[in-house]
């Protein structure tokens, strides 16, 4: 009888996605003895969900582009959609094979299989157990689906089966208008397919302000996308070869394809936490403390499997890394210093969004209204002209007289993840918006914007004037 495998690790950390593999590595560079259990592909959503997705935008994107200047390349050539397909998935090999050299460099074992506790310090995975002073949770999460919809992975579809598409559908209903939702309508309608985009709220992006979330909407008007707004799903089932949904309107909506797109769901049912004592909240995330650090001291869950108690609580492969760095320099005994708080991020529609900190609405809930803002359109930037066409706005948020340090700010518009870093860092050092009033900014680049933001609040004659951002929107929105 073959003798069951069994190592002693000073981490082990089950999931190999970004989160996972950023703690894996900080710590394999300071000499710890390392194990990623990973089952699924290497770096996991973070290819297989973020990357492919933003890829499909790219392509997305850059069509837009050529088509606002038709006046100078004439009409978009026709897309290979197969030929999209192809380059991504060499795109996905390659930093598949970019991350596995860097483990074997490292020296990082990887073991392919699913995790589960056996005890507070003991894994177990296929036949062998791993046994380690610390241990990292970076199972992540994975699509939710509803009880009554039958997902086939070919007419209806979650998140994570879009990526694969091998043929580009003619129709599709998407359900659920938050980012994920609302990036894929905004990439399959330039595509070329008949998007129907359905949500239980009256609005799309429902957690955003309802300036970004009125001007997107204007934007899918014109991209002849079609929004459903406080309508549900009442049935979904595919019949021959279509999709047939059934909404709470009375409507029966037939496509192509259906994408269910309405949130996600931790990935710790099948870990035998309970083995571990991990405690879990009744969705089954994983609280942790601001170093990721469970309930069981020497045992840190990072990424999306973990419950993080700041004003906007993104899914993002940046936020993961950053968490799996902090875990690591936990472990280490080192002092971590990036806050969660202030994250920048960026939503993949056409036209992007950008933030970072707290949004209007969040910041006038915090100081009972009295906020002051700073909105600056597009048109009035030269870089943003130059781009053609200007549309879009930056909104600076800070509180009320008093205190002008940052809270925030939203962005949309072509390139807008360009302003979120700048802010960020300004967030993360207190510094006071009054420090972009004279700041050397590029020229011309959309930076500026953030400069004629902070001119408004400090009280600029050249105030925003309501619906100014609309009206160099011109040639291909109107």
């Amino acid at each position: 009888m073959s003798k069951t495998p069994s190592r002693d690790y000073d981490l082990v950390v089950i999931g190999g996605g970004p989160g996972g593999a950023a703690a894996a590595q900080l710590a394999a560079l300071n000499r710890l003895r390392v194990c990623v259990i990973n089952d699924g592909p290497v770096m996991g959503y973070g290819i297989e969900g973020a990357f492919k997705s933003k890829s499909l935008f790219e392509i997305a994107r850059h069509r837009v582009y050529f088509s606002l200047r038709a006046d100078v390349f004439g009409a978009p050539a026709e897309m290979d959609f197969k030929a999209i397909r192809d380059s991504i998935e060499k795109g996905s090999e390659v930093l598949q094979g970019l991350c596995r050299k860097k483990d074997e460099i490292l020296g990082i074992d990887v073991i392919q299989g699913r995790g589960r506790f056996v005890d507070p310090q003991t894994i177990a995975v296929n036949e062998g157990r791993y046994r380690a002073d610390h241990i990292v949770i970076a199972t992540g999460t994975r699509p939710r689906v509803f009880p009554n919809i039958e997902v086939d992975g070919e007419r209806i579809l979650t998140s994570d089966h879009v990526g694969q598409l091998r043929e580009l559908p003619d129709s599709m209903l998407i359900l659920g208008a938050g980012v994920i939702g609302c990036e894929f309508a905004s990439i399959f309608a330039e595509f070329g397919s008949k998007i129907t985009l359905i949500d239980t709220q009256p609005v799309i992006l429902s957690h955003e302000d309802e300036d970004l979330s009125r001007f997107l909407t204007k934007a899918y008007e014109y991209f002849g996308i079609e929004v459903v707004g406080s309508c549900r799903c009442r049935e979904m089932k595919v019949e021959g070869e279509m999709v047939h949904t059934l909404l709470s309107d009375g409507r029966t909506v037939v496509t192509d394809t259906a994408v269910l797109a309405v949130g996600r769901v931790p990935n710790s049912k099948d870990l035998n936490l309970e083995l571990a004592g991990i405690e879990v909240d009744s969705k089954g995330y994983i609280p942790t403390t601001h170093v990721m650090r469970t309930n069981v001291p020497h045992i840190y869950a990072v990424g999306d499997i973990g419950y993080r108690n700041v004003p906007v609580d993104m899914c993002l492969v940046h936020v993961a890394e950053a968490e799996g760095r902090c875990a690591a320099l936990s472990i280490l005994s080192k002092n971590p210093t990036a806050s969660m708080e202030h994250v920048p991020f960026i939503i993949f529609t056409i036209p992007m969004i950008a933030g970072a900190g707290m949004n209007e609405k969040m910041a006038a809930e915090r100081y009972g209204g009295e906020v002051r803002v700073g909105k600056y359109p597009y048109g009035r930037n030269h870089r943003a002209l130059a781009m053609h066409n200007p549309m879009g706005f930056v909104k600076l948020v800070v509180p009320p007289e008093g205190d002008d340090r940052v809270l925030g700010v939203r962005a949309i518009g072509r390139d807008s993840d360009s302003v979120a870093g700048i802010v960020s860092m300004m967030i993360e050092n207190k510094l006071p918006y009054t420090y972009l009033l004279n700041s050397i900014q590029p020229h011309p680049s959309l930076s500026e914007c953030l400069q004629g933001a902070a001119q408004i609040i400090e009280g600029s004659k050249l105030r925003y004037q309501e619906g100014e951002e609309y009206l160099f929107i011109g040639d291909r929105l109107q």
